[in-house]
């Protein structure tokens, strides 16, 4: 039972992470091609959870984005590759102390937090616009390093206050 509760909780924050970004950080008043807040659901999914199963959610989101979007599958692959990778950083950023059992990314430092988010949405930012912007430009690696520098700045500042309004409502209850 414990299973389909995981699975039913997912489904429904993914449902919900989707409708947000397609709804609200899609629209171009608010910035629509620089902010991809839908990696949120990478960065807080449960640490000891399944994996496999964690690699499929993370699909199934950037899937759907894709479908949304009309993008052919850029967003499902950028996903899945921050999914597979999200470990690895975890523990280059916590070090020794890591521990996956009983990890929460509540608890990591804030400039750890920082620099963990940033290079997930870095790596997310560049595999996304070096397969979306891979088409043959002249000018590829000038527009590749500012819209991904000004997309990674921008997603990561989204998540900081996500991470910071999280902390301070625990606080306070």
């Amino acid at each position: 039972m414990n299973f389909i509760k995981k699975i039913v909780v997912s489904t429904f924050y993914i449902s919900f992470i989707c409708l947000v970004q397609i709804s609200i950080f899609n629209n171009p008043i608010f910035l629509g091609e620089y902010s991809y807040i839908y990696i949120i659901f990478i960065l807080i999914y449960p640490y000891r959870w399944n994996k496999h199963i964690f690699l499929f959610f993370s699909f199934f989101i950037g899937f759907i984005i894709d479908c949304f979007m009309n993008t052919g599958g850029i967003h499902a692959f950028s996903t899945t590759l921050c999914a597979f990778l999200r470990i690895n950083f975890l523990q280059f950023f916590d070090g020794n102390n890591f521990n996956q059992e009983n990890f929460s990314i509540y608890e990591l430092p804030f400039f750890k937090k920082i620099f963990y988010i940033f290079s997930l949405v870095l790596i997310h930012d560049i595999s996304l616009l070096i397969i979306e912007l891979s088409n043959g430009s002249v000018v590829i690696n000038k527009i590749i390093f500012f819209k991904t520098l000004f997309s990674s700045v921008f997603t990561t500042i989204l998540c900081i206050i996500y991470f910071s309004f999280r902390n301070f409502r625990k606080t306070r209850i």
